[in-house]
C-alpha cells in the first residue's frame, strides 16, 4: 500500500503530457478522509481530494509521487543578504499564527476572516497576503518560500531597450538644472547595436580600452555632418543630448561582457591562450592511467640557462633542450634527454633513456648512481605527445616492433598533457632558478648583466644536476597534490612516485616492456626506403655496400635482387653508415657508404641533403638557359639537315649502286682528311685543286685527273681509279 505524507507531490496522468497536474499534499485527516492539496501549476488556493482516491490512483498507475525541488528549496536563509532575511522574518510574524491554524486556514469560509485581520495588521494588501499564502504552500511550507522572488522580476536577462515613447531613464543630468531641455537619449536598440559593434571590433579585435573604443564610436555613428576646413574633412559630432554618455557604454558593456564571460575571454585572448591560461581546470588527469606503464607523457623545453663550453670553460653556449618522459600513474620519471638535439632525435634519445639502464645513463654524464636509485628501465604500453617530433611516419620501429603505441595531442592543448607541462616549472623552481647564467621570466632591465656572460655548467654538469632532481623526486619527493583512491589509503600508501609505482606494480599489474639496448636503437631510428643497383644499395641519392651483399653479388647484372626495395634505418647524425633491416624484420645488416660522391663526405644527412637542395635549386634556376642553348642547336642542326636535303642531287642511281662502293668512298674521304689534319703541313693547295677536279669532272672521267705526285700519298690515285670503275 502506498503510503502519501505532507508535502509530497502527486503527478497526475498523463504524465508525459505537457498538461500533467502536479499537487502538494498540504494537510492529512485519516478519521474523516480528507487531504487538502495545491495545484502547483495554477493560481489557486487548496482544496480537499479523497486519502482513499489518491492511495487507488498511486496503486493502480493513474498519478505517481515525483521529486519537485523548487530553487527556493535550494537557496540558503543562513547565506541571503541582511535585507532578504529581514523582508522573510516580517512576512513569518504577521502569518505564522494564520498558518499555523490548519485545516481552516486551507478553507475559505475561515480563511477570508483572516486575511482580513492579517490585513489589518501589517499594512499588506489583501493580494499580497493571498500571494504570500499560496508562495508559502507550493514551495513546501518553508519559512523562506516567503521570499520575495525579485530575480524574477523585470524579465531577467532580457535587455530593456527604450522605445521612442519611452520616457528618458536614469538620473537627470546636471545640466537640466541651466537648460531643462538637454535631458539626454535613451539607449534604443539603434545605439545598443551600436555599443556592442563597438565593444567587438573597438576593444577586443582593435585592443583599444573601453573609454577609447567609446570615442571611436561616437566619431563612427554619431556624426551630425562633415565639414570642408582648410581643404581638411573634419566630422562634427551630434549634441551631447543626442549621443549615449560614457557611464551608459560602461553599463551596457559590462553587462554584456558579464553574460557572455567566456565568449569574450576567447575574442579577446584567442582559443589558444585561453585553453592555456584561462581554461577550466576540472577533472584528474592522472585517473586516466589505470596501471603504471599505461600511459608516458612525453615532452620537450628549452631551460631557461645558458651552459659554458666544454672545451673552454669560458665561452658560453645556447641553452640546451629538456627532453622528458613521466608515467601518468605514478608521476615517476621514466626517462630524461638533456642535450642540443630538438628534433626527432632527441626525443629518440629521451625514449632510449627511458628503456635503458640509467646507471650507463648518469655514468655517461660523470654521475655515479646505485641501481635501485632509478631502477625503471622500460618502455610503456602508450606514449602521449603533442603533434611534434613523434609526428613522423618513417618512425615504423616503434609501433611495429616494440609495440608501443602513440598518442598525439590537438594543437595548442598542452592542457592535454599536463602532468608533463608542470614538470616545467618544477625544473624552474627546483633547479634552474639558482644557477648562474640562468634566463630572467622577467626582461632584462638595460644595464643589467647578460646571462650568457654568467654561464660556469658545462652539459655534462647541469646533466648531474638535472639527474640528481629526477631521483630526488623519484625516491623522496611528497606529492600533496596526488589523489589517494581508497586502496592506496588503506595499504598506507605515500603519494612518493617510488612508493605509488612499487604499490601499482605490485596490486594492479603493470604494461612496462623491456628491450634489448641494440634493440632499442635500431627500432627508434628512422626508417626509409632503399634500392638495389649495380653501384651498389642506393639510399638518399648514396650508395652503400656490405660483405654479404659483395660476396653474394646482389649488385651484379642479372641478379634477382636487382632493383629490390629495401628498409634502411639511419641515424639523421652520421651519414657514412645505415642499417639495412632484414625481411619480416629479421636482423639487420650494417651498410658502409661507398665513397663515390665527395659532397657527400665528412658531412652529415642534415648537411648533404641541404647541398643536395641548394644544388637542385641551381638546377632549377639553369633549366631555362640550358633549354634556350638546346632549342637554338636543334635548330641550327634542322636548317643543316633541311638544306642538306635540298642541295642533295639526283643521283638517278638504284639503291644497290648507291651502296655499293660504300668502303671505297670512305678510304678516299679519310685520305682527305689526313691531308688537312697532319701536324707538319699547312698548305692544302693540292687537296683543295683535288677536290675541285674531283666535284667538277664526272664519275666516269675521274680516273683520267691528273694527280700531283707530290702529295705523297699513292693510294688516292688507286682510290680515284677504283672510284671511277
Amino acid at each position: 500500500m502506498q503510503i502519501v505524507t505532507i508535502n509530497q507531490v502527486v503527478q497526475w496522468a498523463p504524465f508525459e503530457a505537457n498538461n500533467s497536474v502536479f499537487e502538494r499534499i498540504l494537510y492529512l485527516e485519516h478519521k474523516t478522509d480528507r487531504m487538502h492539496v495545491i495545484d502547483l501549476n495554477k493560481d489557486d488556493f487548496p482544496f480537499e481530494r479523497s486519502i482513499e482516491i489518491v492511495t487507488r490512483a498511486l496503486k493502480n498507475g493513474e498519478a505517481r509521487i515525483v521529486k519537485y525541488i523548487t530553487e527556493v528549496e535550494k537557496k540558503s536563509y543562513d547565506l541571503l543578504p541582511d535585507e532578504r532575511k529581514r523582508e522573510i522574518d516580517e512576512s513569518w510574524n504577521f502569518l505564522k499564527e494564520y498558518l499555523e491554524n490548519e485545516p481552516y486556514i486551507f478553507m475559505s469560509e475561515y480563511r477570508g476572516p483572516m486575511v482580513t485581520e492579517c490585513k489589518a495588521k501589517s499594512s499588506y494588501s489583501i493580494p499580497k497576503v493571498h500571494r504570500l499564502l499560496k508562495r508559502y504552500w507550493k514551495l513546501g511550507k518553508l519559512k523562506i518560500g516567503l521570499l520575495n522572488r525579485y530575480d524574477k522580476s523585470g524579465g531577467p536577462g532580457s535587455d530593456k531597450l527604450a522605445t521612442e515613447t519611452t520616457k528618458k531613464r536614469g538620473r537627470k543630468r546636471k545640466i537640466t538644472k541651466l537648460e531643462p531641455e538637454k535631458v539626454g537619449v535613451n539607449t534604443d536598440a539603434t545605439i545598443h547595436k551600436y555599443m556592442l559593434i563597438a565593444y567587438r571590433q573597438f576593444h577586443l579585435r582593435e585592443k583599444l580600452s573601453l573609454r577609447k573604443a567609446f570615442k571611436k564610436m561616437l566619431r563612427t555613428y554619431f556624426i551630425s555632418h562633415y565639414e570642408e576646413n582648410n581643404g581638411q574633412t573634419k566630422p562634427n559630432l551630434l549634441p551631447e543630448e543626442e549621443r549615449p554618455l560614457f557611464k551608459t557604454f560602461y553599463y551596457h558593456v559590462n553587462k554584456f561582457k558579464n553574460a557572455n564571460f567566456i565568449g569574450n575571454s576567447l575574442a579577446l585572448i584567442g582559443e589558444r591562450r585561453h585553453n592555456l591560461d584561462k581554461r577550466a581546470k576540472i577533472g584528474n588527469q592522472t585517473k586516466q592511467a589505470l596501471i603504471p606503464g599505461s600511459i608516458f607523457h612525453i615532452d620537450s623545453t628549452i631551460a631557461d640557462t645558458y651552459l659554458a663550453s666544454s672545451y673552454r670553460a669560458y665561452l658560453p653556449i645556447g641553452r640546451p633542450v629538456i627532453y622528458s618522459v613521466i608515467d601518468l600513474f605514478s608521476h615517476y620519471i621514466a626517462g630524461l634527454y638533456i642535450g642540443f638535439e630538438r628534433s626527432y632525435i632527441g626525443a629518440a634519445m629521451a625514449i632510449y633513456n627511458t628503456g635503458s639502464s640509467k646507471v650507463d645513463l648518469c655514468q655517461r654524464s660523470g654521475m655515479t648512481i646505485k641501481p635501485d636509485e632509478w631502477s625503471l628501465a622500460c618502455l610503456p604500453r602508450q606514449f602521449t605527445a603533442d603533434r611534434g617530433e613523434l609526428l613522423n611516419t618513417k618512425i615504423t620501429g616503434l609501433r611495429n616492433i616494440l609495440g608501443v603505441d602513440i598518442e598525439y595531442m590537438a594543437p595548442y592543448r598542452a592542457d592535454w598533457k599536463a602532468l608533463v607541462e608542470s614538470f616545467f616549472n618544477v625544473y624552474n623552481v627546483e633547479v634552474i632558478s639558482r644557477l648562474p647564467g640562468e634566463v630572467s621570466i622577467e626582461m632584462r632591465r638595460r644595464g643589467d648583466p647578460d646571462p650568457r656572460t654568467k654561464a660556469v655548467l658545462t652539459l655534462k654538469e647541469f646533466s648531474q644536476i638535472m639527474y640528481d632532481l629526477a631521483i630526488w623526486h623519484n625516491n623522496y619527493h611528497y606529492m600533496e597534490g596526488y589523489s589517494l583512491d581508497d586502496d592506496m589509503i588503506a595499504d598506507g600508501v605515500k603519494p612518493i612516485p617510488r612508493e605509488l609505482l612499487e604499490w601499482g606494480m605490485k596490486r594492479k599489474g603493470h604494461c612496462f616492456r623491456s628491450f634489448d639496448e641494440e634493440t632499442l636503437k635500431i627500432n627508434l631510428l628512422p626508417t626509409e626506403s632503399g634500392r638495389i643497383t649495380n653501384l651498389g644499395i642506393k639510399f638518399k641519392g648514396l650508395h652503400f655496400k656490405c660483405e654479404q651483399a659483395i660476396r653474394e653479388g646482389w649488385f651484379v647484372d642479372g641478379n634477382p635482387r636487382m632493383g629490390k626495395k629495401l628498409n634502411i634505418a639511419y641515424d639523421p647524425r652520421i651519414r657514412d653508415k645505415v642499417v639495412l633491416k632484414g625481411d619480416n624484420g629479421d636482423g639487420y645488416l650494417e651498410l658502409r657508404m661507398i665513397n663515390s660522391d665527395p659532397s657527400a663526405l665528412d658531412k652529415s644527412w642534415d648537411e648533404y641533403e641541404h647541398i643536395q637542395e641548394v644544388l637542385g635549386l641551381e638546377r632549377e634556376q639553369y633549366r631555362p638557359i640550358e633549354e634556350q642553348a638546346e632549342a637554338e642547336k636543334d635548330y641550327r642542326r634542322d636548317n643543316i639537315v633541311e638544306m642538306a636535303k635540298a642541295l642533295k642531287p639526283e643521283s638517278g642511281l638504284s639503291n644497290a649502286m648507291l651502296i655499293d662502293g660504300i668502303a671505297e668512298r670512305t678510304a678516299l674521304e679519310k685520305e682527305k682528311m689526313r691531308l688537312t689534319e697532319n701536324f707538319l703541313s699547312n698548305d692544302n693547295s693540292e687537296l683543295q685543286e683535288v677536290q675541285g677536279n674531283c666535284s667538277e669532272e664526272p664519275a666516269e672521267e675521274i680516273s683520267k685527273a691528273p694527280v700531283n705526285q707530290n702529295l705523297g700519298n699513292s693510294r688516292i690515285q688507286a682510290l680515284l681509279a677504283a672510284q671511277s670503275q
